[in-house]
């Protein structure tokens, strides 16, 4: 992302409506989909200032984080006990790339890589027989406008997209839904007046146009989504969820008996 936007990006990450919610959304997911045991190995991509480390999983998690940016990598790094290190999917520090983990989680990471079909299959490398890779992103390429710059996004996706890409990998998805569905409404045509009328030119980032009022109702009704979203799938929205699993090797039928 670029600097003036990394720089605000603590504050936003724990203060913002969108930040906020999404974690209700994503604890709830990861914690309907994956049955955490003691020291699941859990690996987050693009932490950023290390909000999501210390909310979205189990104590009982043994959790590393890498973050791109040297900055935020430190922020998150100083947070806690939870080791982050300073780096990217392609190139990942030793003491991450020469680990095996359970969980892979890169929460609106994927967009950030150019070559998002490569680094999904350096991720699978990353993954035990049976672990899971669990993901966000942003959806549809017309609802592109000035967040997606100022983050430094190379595309958006569909859910249809990012399923085969997924596959294409080598993963066997469980689960990918859209999610951010009662706001789809209102974000898809601030987006497209906003290119209407240039204003995306005068605003820092989508972040920027916030109150109590508008971060008060906008958090209540993203939050409200996840009673319905934890039993089925959304068919449109903002965002897309997915949950992808590299498959243990299945037993010979001429292996013995154990």
């Amino acid at each position: 992302m670029k600097e003036a936007f990394s720089k605000e990006y603590g504050n936003l990450e724990h203060e913002h409506w969108w930040f906020r919610a999404r974690r209700v959304i994503l604890r709830g997911l990861l914690a309907r989909h994956l049955k955490w045991t003691e020291g699941t190995r859990v690996l987050e991509i693009g932490v950023g200032p290390g909000e999501n480390l210390y909310t979205l999983y189990p104590d009982t998690a043994a959790i590393t984080g890498v973050e791109p940016d040297p900055a935020n990598a430190a922020k998150a790094d100083a947070r806690g006990p939870i080791r982050v290190y300073c780096g990217t999917v392609e190139n990942l520090p030793p003491e991450v790339a020469n680990t095996s983990y359970d969980v892979v989680c890169l929460f609106d990471v994927l967009e950030h890589i150019q070559d998002d079909e490569g680094g999904l299959r350096i991720i699978r490398r990353l993954l035990k027989p049976g672990g899971a890779i669990v993901l966000s992103v942003p959806c549809y390429r017309w609802m592109w406008g000035l967040q997606d710059v100022v983050s430094l996004h190379y595309r958006r996706y569909t859910r249809s997209e990012l399923v085969r890409k997924l596959q294409s990998a080598g993963l066997v998805v469980e689960r990918a839904t859209y999610f951010n569905t009662l706001l789809f409404p209102l974000i898809a045509l601030f987006r497209l007046l906003a290119k209407l009328s240039k204003q995306e030119r005068k605003a820092g980032s989508d972040f920027d146009v916030s109150s109590r009022l508008i971060d008060r109702v906008m958090y209540t009704l993203f939050r409200a989504e996840w009673p319905v979203l934890a039993y089925m799938n959304f068919p449109f929205g903002v965002s897309c969820f997915a949950l992808a699993r590299l498959e243990a090797p299945k037993a010979s039928c001429d292996s013995p008996a154990l």
